[in-house]
């Protein structure tokens, strides 16, 4: 595997962001989310994010319907 200063920081936030999620993948984005919404106030920048056209998405696992 390449590696590189850069990515070794790289790989070691995201175990962090791992283990403080508590391997959930939901707030592991919400922890993410909030770490760089930190970095851009404290650094001046804005952060863009995409939109998606279409509605929600749908579940991976479909959700049994109750009857």
């Amino acid at each position: 595997m390449i590696t590189s200063p850069i990515l070794e920081e790289k790989y070691r936030v995201q175990r962090k962001l791992t283990e403080e999620a508590g391997y959930d993948i939901r707030k592991y984005v919400e922890l993410s989310h909030k770490r760089a919404a930190e970095a851009a106030e404290k650094y001046g920048l804005t952060l863009k994010y995409g939109q998606r056209k279409g509605g929600e998405l749908e579940p991976v696992v479909p959700v049994p319907s109750a009857r």
